[in-house]
């Protein structure tokens, strides 16, 4: 039996099997309000969910750091989103999550790397810019800008 998908995946789900997506980032919060025009997903931080949707869109996990987040924030980083963040409401820090492999994973063919998180801490301008909503682009090299300075 598959895992059950969080709440707001389906509508995410079913546009995606028609061939769309979401033109913005997609917020996975884990607790408290939300205020944004992003898609936003509900997930109860310990649980177990179906995260195969978000392959290819932009993520960010919005953790609940009273609790253990860690362990679903590697199932969402396994379904290899296009970009995955993680932003800490309570101090208002956010930080890119990327997989990396293990030194036991490089000796083995890659169908079984294991894989573990690796973070990159924003600066205190992207922590205020992630605040203040300015919203980036990607040129054709996939270098972000600002859109709106």
């Amino acid at each position: 039996m598959a895992a059950p998908l969080a709440d707001g995946a389906d509508v995410i789900l079913r546009a995606r099997l028609k061939g769309k997506r979401p033109a913005d980032m997609v917020i996975i919060a884990q607790k408290g309000p939300v205020s944004t025009d992003n898609p936003v997903v509900r997930a109860k931080a310990m649980a177990k969910y179906d995260w195969r949707w978000v392959r290819d869109l932009d993520i960010c996990v919005y953790i609940d750091p009273v609790v253990d987040w860690f362990i679903q924030l590697k199932e969402i980083a396994l379904q290899k989103p296009g970009y995955l963040c993680l932003w800490n409401p309570v101090e208002k820090r956010g930080a890119e999550v990327y997989l990396s492999a293990t030194l036991e994973d490089i000796t083995k063919p890659r169908q079984f790397w294991v894989y573990e998180l690796g973070f990159i801490l924003w600066q205190a301008f992207q922590n205020d810019d992630f605040i203040t909503g300015r919203t980036y682009g990607r040129n054709e090299h996939g270098v972000p800008y600002a859109i709106d300075p």
